[in-house]
């Protein structure tokens, strides 16, 4: 039996555990905020990190067009759901958060964030990598992580 290659990809990556974040910015007056699996550190000098995008569904605009956003690690499912599955408009309504100093929107069930000065952004297929150069870190909680595995979160066992 063929399988389709898209399909195919998709049902392996499915079968994949990947960390998963919330990304957030303001954007044209308005904060806006989605969950992503793909969030990764990029270089150590300078403190590079990565994230993709959506280009299909216009996902990467206000990541693209801002001069900052944050990632919010965060082990709520609730909180993951919120930025995955709710109308953009009414996400910052269902959650808490604080603006930093850019204006950037910080999750407060964040157990860590970062915000980063928007870099290069690079388009590959579908999808824009969004590269951000961090500038500021912060660990606020020892975290029950989440992965996401066959469309699903899942708590990371710790010893």
């Amino acid at each position: 039996m063929e399988i389709n290659l898209s399909e195919g990809l998709r049902d392996l990556m499915r079968r994949y555990p990947q960390g998963v974040a919330v990304v957030t910015t303001e954007w044209k007056g308005k904060l806006v905020g989605m969950t992503v699996n793909t969030f990764n550190s990029l270089s150590l000098n300078p403190p590079l990190v990565l994230f993709i995008a959506d280009r299909s569904r216009g996902n990467d605009l206000p990541f693209r067009d801002s001069p900052s956003f944050a990632v919010n690690l965060v082990d709520s499912r609730e909180v993951l759901d919120t930025f995955a599955t709710k109308p953009v408009e009414t996400r910052f309504q269902e959650v808490k958060y604080q603006l930093s100093d850019e204006g950037v929107p910080i999750l407060s069930d964040a157990y860590a964030y970062l915000i980063a000065t928007r870099g290069q952004v690079v388009d590959i297929g579908d999808h824009a990598i969004i590269v951000g150069e961090a500038k500021e870190v912060n660990l606020s909680r020892e975290p029950s992580p989440l992965v996401y595995y066959m469309r699903n979160y899942r708590k990371v066992c710790l010893p």
